[in-house]
């Protein structure tokens, strides 16, 4: 498994309250796993079948499954339909060796968050909880694809673990493109919505928004040429 390039403190900061539940079948893989979540979350719950995985589950009331799903009489997609049936917040990701369209459907109809095909490296593991503490924190912050999350209340980014400050101006052509998604902003619409009665050059326009991209994923921000800007979030999958 790979080493995933991070800032470990941010993401201790964000994962150290939430309990994870682990129901993996391979014993080696389920102890570097564990031992991985272990050193950021506050508990972590580990075992090797859907069927003890349930009696951990309502023991501990988890805020995020990770599930195999080949494990024996119960799979993990069987247990996450059981779970399903009455908590719709639990956050559930799904590991598999495979994938096919029938399965695409169970995931969508079970609200994963993502499924992970195996082998998981640690990657994945920290983007797909990146993923789950964002749909937790739900409106608090704004997922924008390629690990890289908006958390509005604190007007900052939080980009491949290391968190960047927002300054006012950003902030407000940020939620402005946010709301437009896929529109092609004009100069003339940003001076008017975000500077009102200030006049602003072109030239100056384009100083803001390079240094907003400066702390986005690059080609979030689009350049049209001669007509100003359009936002585009990189693949949330």
């Amino acid at each position: 498994m790979m080493t995933v390039a991070m800032n470990h403190k941010n993401f201790a900061e964000k994962m150290h309250t939430y309990t994870i539940l682990y129901v993996e079948d391979d014993a080696e893989i389920r102890h570097y796993i564990s031992s991985f979540l272990s050193r950021y979350c506050k508990s972590i719950y580990a075992c090797d079948s859907a069927e003890k995985g349930l009696i951990l589950y309502k023991e501990n009331h988890p805020d995020i499954l990770i599930l195999d799903i080949n494990l024996g009489a119960m799979s993990g997609v069987d247990m996450a339909t059981y779970i399903r049936l009455k908590d719709k917040k639990t956050r559930i990701l799904i590991t598999t060796a495979y994938t096919n369209k029938e399965f695409m459907l169970q995931a969508v109809e079970l609200e994963l968050t993502r499924y992970l095909v195996k082998p998981v490296t640690n990657d994945d593991l920290v983007t797909a909880l990146e993923k789950c503490w964002t749909e937790i924190e739900g409106e608090k912050s704004i997922d924008l694809g390629d690990r890289c999350i908006y958390v509005r209340d604190l007007a900052h980014i939080l980009y491949k673990g290391n968190k960047v400050s927002l300054r006012h101006k950003e902030v407000e052509l940020l939620e402005l493109f946010i709301t437009h998604e896929g529109e092609v902003l004009r100069y003339a619409f940003l001076e008017q919505t975000v500077w009102q009665d200030i006049p602003m050059s072109k030239d100056a326009i384009r100083s803001q928004i390079r240094n907003l991209r400066q702390k986005l994923p690059e080609n979030i921000l689009q350049n049209v040429s001669g007509l100003g800007y359009k936002f585009l979030r990189s693949n949330l999958s």
